[in-house]
């Protein structure tokens, strides 16, 4: 063997150390990543955060409103947030100069002049790579109209257990310093949510969805067709990633157009081959189920549609729960909500919905979700065992919550008055338990055939 043999074999071999090492430190740091997001999800480890900004960068932070547009769809909120660099420290580890914003519509209007307003941050948005564990992203909810700071956790475990991948959410405590206005402010618990983006499409749905297109409307009522040719007119379904992905926006038009003109001989021979019909029936059950009227169903907005690149259909996926179990009423009172028809599963006009149900392979499909879901998760004693958990997992900190309605209002959030009412919010509402006992009977009830739901359409002046 020659020397330049020899040499070449060692280059190699050396190469092949370094890649093993290098695979080895990345997988490391990926099990690390894991097992931290893993005790903050599942384990309810409650992260410790203080948020430390300037007056300067405070006050950019503040909205600028913005104007409707007469002549372009309509634009349902008016609050447009800007990122502002923030110091932030999570559970001891300083992240200097990372980006700051509010965030919500409701959760942020209705704080009023409190400082316990919703938070976006975005460790990367000014340095480039700054993570924290493998994250760049962290949605805090303030958990408006949710004194006991669970329905997030409770609603997407519902959906979750129709098999749809959903977001992790945890919780935070969370204090403030702003120059000039407050030093280590305790603002109390927050929701802490996970980000919704293209990392979290591979981390749900494996490596194959990698790429794929996602979406959040906002300004779209019922879905509309634009045409064929004019594929960045679609652009208004608040395309998140994949603006480029042109094959997967054509699809989607596709779907649109099959949902407003395709013949019923049509639509039942192509739907399924455009929209993930295990989905949409999950979702649809998921929602009627909890009384999730703040999303697609009755508001355009609070959810994610997905083009998976896996198989090129459409997927929806939920998003902000923080008005389930009937708190988003569209002025109708509890007892009426408790008992929505789970056979009409949506409030506004919904060309879908209303196509699928003229189905009865789908009508089937959607009625199987929800039986299983009352018999296996959505039943008194798995919920109230979850929300014990929760409750011992929060408790020590709501002690401290300066601003909130503190332990006396995560009780009665959970438990509510003696007519099951939440009175620790501004809106006429019943507690957890109470909404759940009322509404498994409600749902057993339509399965059975016993008794025949609440029709509830359209939008009435809410209640106070």
């Amino acid at each position: 063997m020659t020397f330049y043999r020899i040499s070449l074999i060692r280059i190699l071999l050396y190469g092949c150390l370094i890649l093993s090492q290098t695979f080895g430190l990345a997988s490391a740091t990926e099990e690390k990543n894991n097992t931290f997001w893993n005790s903050v999800y599942k384990e309810n480890h409650v992260i410790q955060i203080h948020i430390s900004a300037n007056r300067e960068a405070w006050d950019a932070m503040q909205p600028k409103r913005i104007e409707r547009n007469p002549d372009g769809p309509k634009v349902h909120f008016g609050n447009k947030f800007g990122y502002a660099k923030a110091n932030i420290t999570i559970d001891g580890e300083l992240l200097k100069d990372a980006g700051l914003r509010f965030k919500g519509n409701s959760s942020y209007r209705f704080a009023g002049r409190s400082l316990k307003k919703p938070f976006k941050i975005d460790t990367n948005r000014f340095i480039k790579g700054q993570k924290f564990y493998g994250r760049t992203k962290l949605n805090l909810s303030n958990a408006f109209l949710d004194s006991a700071f669970m329905k997030e956790k409770l609603g997407y475990e519902i959906y979750n257990a129709t098999g749809i991948p959903t977001p992790g959410v945890g919780w935070a405590a969370v204090t403030l310093t702003v120059e000039g206005i407050t030093k280590k402010k305790h603002l109390g618990v927050y929701c802490l949510i996970e980000q919704v983006d293209d990392r979290y499409l591979v981390r749900k749905f494996g490596k194959t969805s990698k790429g794929s297109l996602l979406m959040k409307p906002e300004a779209v009522d019922d879905w509309k067709y634009f045409g064929d040719n004019e594929l960045k007119k679609y652009e208004r379904y608040g395309i998140k990633y994949g603006e480029d992905k042109k094959e997967q926006i054509k699809r989607f038009s596709e779907l649109l157009k099959l949902i407003e003109y395709g013949s019923e001989a049509a639509f039942k021979e192509q739907i399924g081959k455009l929209l993930d019909l295990e989905y949409f029936a999950g979702y649809l059950a998921a929602t009627s189920i909890l009384v999730n009227i703040d999303s697609y169903i009755g508001m355009p907005h609070n959810y994610y549609l997905m083009i998976d690149k896996t198989n090129n259909k459409l997927k929806i996926l939920p998003w902000d729960l923080n008005e389930t179990f009937g708190t988003f009423t569209m002025g109708r009172s509890p007892e009426m909500l408790v008992k929505w028809d789970i056979d009409k599963p949506w409030i506004s006009k919904r060309r879908l919905s209303e196509r699928l149900f003229e189905m009865e392979s789908f009508r089937k499909r959607y009625r199987a979700v929800i039986a299983k879901l009352m018999k296996e998760d959505f039943i008194e004693e798995k919920l109230f065992k979850r929300i014990a958990a929760f409750e011992k997992a929060i408790t020590p900190h709501i002690k401290k919550d300066e601003i909130g309605k503190g332990l006396k209002g995560m009780h009665m959030g959970i438990n509510g008055d003696p007519s099951g009412v939440n009175k620790a919010v501004d809106r006429r509402v019943f507690a957890i338990k109470p909404f759940i006992r009322q509404r498994i009977t409600s749902v057993n009830d339509q399965l059975t055939g016993k008794a025949e739901g609440e029709k509830i359409q359209g939008r009435r002046k809410r209640p106070r």
